[in-house]
């Protein structure tokens, strides 16, 4: 099978390096020929080439939603999951909305012009936040709003003509989330959920619980099918202290959040997107043994002690080639143990070991 992807990211580089397994050919578009993806396929294209991509690939995803429109267009009949959901995603206020009409739990919102921003949050209350309609992921564009002072930020980075979507700050008890996948059948499986720990918007680690969330579940479910999902849906959710369910986003691609599935599961979530969208039986998505997720953020593989991390049991580095930079991912660490407690403390015996100070 020959699979174009759009995108040269983290994301595509482990699925290229989970579908080399099948025996499957890739073909990767980016800007970028050293991007991780970029440098593991079996060819390499920049942008300006998406129609020689198009003639090689039988199958074309993405594993990144701000693509150029251009190059959405030209590929819109051979992509799965289909273009209309990257759409939905690409836009807070679109995916908000959607949410609103279909009926699914979710914090209150407003939406406001870059103009009329400050009257829009007076009207709307503090504390709220207050999150940029477009470009939004790892806390980009994204600000918690307690005082009329804290909006000078929000303007100062934005431009006249923005939207931008204003939420209800939302006291939780944990966020967590689901991923599942279906397949062009209809057929559908859900991963195990796992609880995680966001620092300055940026998801820092996670692990699986033995927790079923049964509303949680059927939110999933029933988005995919909703949306004719062929490939993965992750889904982030907020748990309140009430006990209430509420989404926060969703994720049609594999997900950070699933990184875990890699050496908790019996088939990975990037495994299993390719079975999804190439038309092989979905695998088993049990969980073999309690696992989690640590981030590498803004570091150097010089800045960490590969001696202690690696003699952490059941600990695994993955490494993805990227220059350090503020607040980006560099990298990830799974790990595994035989019990939920276990589990935590490993996490936590690797944090201490790779952040001496706050992720930068």
């Amino acid at each position: 099978m020959r699979v174009g992807i759009l995108g040269g990211g983290q994301l595509g580089w482990m699925t290229i390096l989970e579908g080399k397994k099948l025996g499957f050919e890739f073909f990767v578009l980016d800007p970028d020929p050293k991007a991780p993806a970029s440098r593991v396929a079996d060819r390499w294209f920049p942008p300006d080439k998406v129609e020689e991509l198009i003639k090689v690939s039988e199958v074309i995803t993405y594993e990144f939603e701000h693509l150029q429109e251009e190059i959405l267009q030209k590929v819109y009949d051979l992509t799965t999951p289909s273009l209309n959901l990257l759409e939905l995603k690409r836009s807070r206020i679109k995916e908000k909305e959607f949410y609103r009409r279909e009926g699914y739990p979710i914090p209150e919102f407003t939406v406001a012009e870059w103009g009329d921003l400050l009257q829009r949050v007076e009207a709307f209350g503090y504390p709220c936040v207050v999150k940029a309609e477009r470009q939004g992921y790892d806390g980009k564009g994204q600000y918690r709003v307690y005082y009329k002072e804290d909006l000078s930020k929000v303007l100062k980075n934005h431009e006249p003509g923005e939207r931008f979507l204003l939420e209800r700050l939302v006291d939780f008890s944990f966020e967590f989330s689901i991923v599942g996948v279906r397949d062009a059948k209809g057929n559908k499986k859900l991963y195990p959920l796992t609880v995680n720990h966001h620092e300055g918007g940026i998801l820092l680690h996670n692990s699986t619980r033995a927790l079923r969330i049964k509303e949680a579940e059927e939110i999933v479910l029933s988005l995919m099918e909703r949306l004719n999902v062929v490939g993965l849906l992750a889904v982030e959710f907020f748990y309140t202290w009430q006990g209430q369910v509420l989404v926060n986003e969703l994720a049609p691609r594999p997900h950070n959040t699933g990184h875990y599935t890699l050496e908790g599961c019996y088939t990975s979530q990037f495994e299993n997107l390719l079975r999804a969208i190439c038309g092989l039986p979905l695998g088993s998505t049990q969980l073999k043994t309690p696992a989690g997720m640590v981030n590498l953020i803004g570091l150097s593989l010089e800045d960490l002690d590969l001696q202690s991390l690696l003699s952490v049991e059941g600990a695994k580095l993955y490494w993805y080639g990227k220059r350090k930079k503020p607040r980006r991912k560099v990298g990830h660490i799974n790990v595994v143990a035989s019990t939920e407690q276990e589990l935590e403390g490993k996490i936590e015996k690797l944090l201490n070991l790779i952040y001496s100070h706050e992720p930068s």
